[in-house]
């Protein structure tokens, strides 16, 4: 058998220049099949660029097992999470796949996901903030089901929580705008005499409740910047390295009757973005998305007596930005 491999080695050699991206990676598997490491590895890298994806993709997978057979370890680490890199919830199909290979395919995806993640929140956000939404999209989804497998894997992250209730609460977001778009494309146009007010401002009864995410990396000054001194950098879930604030108090504030109406014939979820300085103190909010102007003013007002933890990073309290999703 070992001569045939050989032999068929020294063919696939001669007319490489003939034979097509499946044919090499064909001859590649057999080599593999039959122990020849070495064989395969020189086979398949007579594929050129120019090969399909689902081809490529094989073949570097079976670059990946020869490196690793060989005891190359490091370097089939690194053919794998070039492979994550590109895919990251990637499953290997080959009947080749042992245990081993795929435990080590899966420990790399384990130490790449909390990155990858953040990778994809940050291009949906930015496009959210652009009110791309159908940009936005795929890119939540995607980190919806990475953030689903990192906690399958069991990834330690403290960020990770945060982001699954942020990534959420942007897909509600982008569903419900989508719903209202619908809803008015579908309604007759009219004109609707005698809008209500707005409510009065008159404390009374509890707010909506507050579901705990965190918002992206800013520049903001304290407040209005009333001098040139240079802003400290504010930090999010976004960023790796960082253990995020820690609520000690978040009261939502009081109600009017009226107010508590309004706010059950709200379909939509407000947000609302904070930053949290390094003692712990609210210095800056901004409303994200608003429920209603006189609900936005008293959940502001409220928003500056929260007290946190600050969040962390090498040891040292840092400025952080945080979003609260706020649920009617």
């Amino acid at each position: 058998m070992r001569t045939i491999v050989i032999v068929g080695a020294l063919l696939v050699g001669a007319a490489g220049a003939a034979l097509s991206g499946q044919d090499l990676l064909s001859a590649a598997k057999d080599q593999y099949a039959s122990a020849a490491y070495e064989d395969a590895l020189s086979t398949l890298s007579r594929l050129d660029g120019e090969a399909a994806p689902d081809v490529a993709r094989q073949a570097d997978e079976y670059r990946a097992f020869c490196l690793y057979a060989l005891g190359r370890t490091g370097e089939a680490e690194s053919v794998a999470e070039s492979l994550i890199r590109k895919e990251p919830l990637l499953r290997l199909a080959a009947a080749d796949a042992s245990p081993r290979l795929e435990s080590m395919f899966s420990d790399v995806r384990k130490r790449l996901l909390p990155s990858l993640i953040r990778e994809r929140y940050r291009v949906a956000r930015t496009a959210v903030d652009q009110k791309s939404f159908s940009a936005a999209e795929p890119s939540l989804a995607d980190a919806r089901r990475m953030i689903a497998e990192a906690e399958r894997l069991g990834v330690r992250d403290d960020g990770l929580a945060d982001l699954s209730v942020l990534v959420d609460g942007f897909l509600q977001l982008i569903k419900s705008n989508a719903d209202q778009r619908v809803a008015a494309q579908q309604a007759p146009a009219a004109v609707v005499p005698n809008a209500p007010a707005a409510v009065p401002d008159r404390p009374a009864a509890p707010a909506p409740s507050a579901s705990r995410a965190e918002a992206p990396s800013a520049t903001r000054a304290a407040g209005v910047a009333k001098t040139a001194a240079i802003v400290p950098q504010v930090y999010s879930v976004a960023d790796e390295g960082i253990t995020p604030p820690v609520v000690i108090e978040q009261k939502m504030p009081p109600m009017t009757l009226e107010m508590q109406r309004i706010v059950k014939t709200i379909k939509a979820n407000g947000m609302l973005d904070v930053v949290i300085d390094e003692s712990g103190r609210v210095v800056d909010v901004t409303v994200r998305r608003s429920m209603n102007s006189s609900i936005d003013t008293l959940i502001v007002r409220a928003a500056r007596n929260w007290k946190y933890r600050p969040a962390m990073k090498d040891g040292e309290p840092v400025r952080y930005s945080k979003t609260l999703l706020l649920v009617p």
